[in-house]
């Protein structure tokens, strides 16, 4: 059992620190963009300083109203809508659209990755009070299946095309810091890594 213990700790170190760092990185220290970019793309870099859903339909409204007004003159002149979406105000309506389809999507992940961590914390906290009252195995059962949830849901974005971004970074960043510390707390309330027999692993009792 505490060979077992000792295993799984380290495994779940050797993934929390790393991805916690790289996530602290990704927030706060890497490069982005290009000083051309305000040039080349205003609008984008409007739509990437935005701070709320709100801000952005905001910016939305008078350009969808442009756009109805070029569909409406258009309409009344007998001439088709322009095909090519990068013609103005199509454009910026097309850019800002996206971006809020994008910002509810965004949300919801946001959503679900708070819920599954939390699912995650529950079952750990359960392992742990098995492990100490009821059953060392199924506790640790049960702090595996909490820990593979915390782990999981902190994880670095690698498949899909989810573009990961400061608001899930920010969340990433700050369960996995605390998944860090929860593992932390484990080890030592279990006394994992305690220089002790075999006979250590017993739980503790007050």
């Amino acid at each position: 059992m505490r060979a077992l213990q000792k295993t799984l700790a380290l495994i779940a170190f050797l993934i929390l620190v790393p991805q916690t760092v790289r996530h602290a990185y990704m927030l706060w220290l890497e490069p982005r963009g290009s000083v051309l970019d305000k040039y080349d793309q205003p609008m984008k870099g409007q739509i990437d300083a935005a701070t709320s859903l709100d801000e952005l339909l905001r910016r939305y409204d008078p350009v969808r109203k442009q756009v109805d007004s070029a569909k409406k003159e258009a309409s009344e002149a007998g001439k088709e809508r322009p095909s090519n979406d990068e013609i103005e105000p199509y454009k910026s309506e097309k850019m800002l659209r996206e971006a809020i389809n994008q910002w509810e999507e965004r949300a919801k992940e946001i959503h679900a990755i708070r819920f599954y961590w939390l699912v995650g914390l529950v079952l750990s906290v359960l392992g742990l009070l098995t492990y100490s009252k009821l059953n060392r195995w199924l506790g640790v059962s049960l702090l595996i299946a909490g820990f593979s949830e915390l782990i999981y849901w902190t994880s670095p974005t690698f498949l899909g095309s989810t573009q990961e971004f400061d608001r899930l970074l920010a969340n990433k960043l700050a369960l996995s810091a605390f998944s860090l510390i929860l593992l932390f707390a484990v080890t030592w309330l279990l006394e994992i890594f305690a220089e002790k027999g075999e006979d250590s692993s017993q739980p503790r009792h007050s």
